[in-house]
């Protein structure tokens, strides 16, 4: 009996001490969150103030991320014209229901983006402006360090070319 029980514990330590349980428990080691902005006349307590743009300008989004790096299926990250670098992100079926609504219920406004990892992220000076719903599931952000490019790309599966948005 007590064979029996030492061999069930430690064949429970081997498959708790296991790579894919391990990476399970970790915080993500890249985080992508999207905030939508609110009204600074009538925002709660619970709002939180970031300046963006340029010039630089004082806004306030809400304190819960709507769309976070969970709902990313994959990205492509490039570099643009002027040498900033820039991601496309394919949302899964979740988040492209997410960005849909919040499109098409914040237009005027705009959508804050942070990029970091599990213990600091930063606000993307280049916030993207809500001028019409977007329904194909799409989002793309600009102003990332080269370190936040490398990030994304190690993080998710590259957007392949034979994904014209279905």
């Amino acid at each position: 009996m007590h064979l029996s029980l030492r061999t069930g514990i430690l064949a429970a330590l081997v498959v708790c001490s296991t790579p894919a349980v391990q990476a399970a428990t970790r915080k993500p080691s890249c985080t992508v969150r999207f905030y939508v902005e609110v009204d600074a006349t009538n925002s709660d307590p619970f709002t939180i103030p970031v300046k963006v743009g340029d010039p630089p300008r004082q806004i306030f989004h809400e304190s819960a991320a709507s769309i976070s790096e969970r709902q990313i299926l994959s990205a492509h990250v490039y570099q643009t014209e002027d040498g900033k670098w820039a991601a496309l992100f394919k949302l899964d079926p979740s988040g492209r229901l997410t960005l849909a609504n919040v499109s098409s219920s914040n237009r005027g406004r705009s959508l804050i983006t942070y990029v970091g990892n599990a213990k600091v992220a930063r606000v993307l000076q280049d916030d993207i402006l809500i001028d019409r719903p977007v329904l194909d599931g799409f989002v793309q952000i600009r102003g990332l360090l080269p370190q936040e490019a490398v990030q994304i790309q190690k993080k998710f599966p590259p957007l392949k070319p034979a994904d014209p948005g279905r």
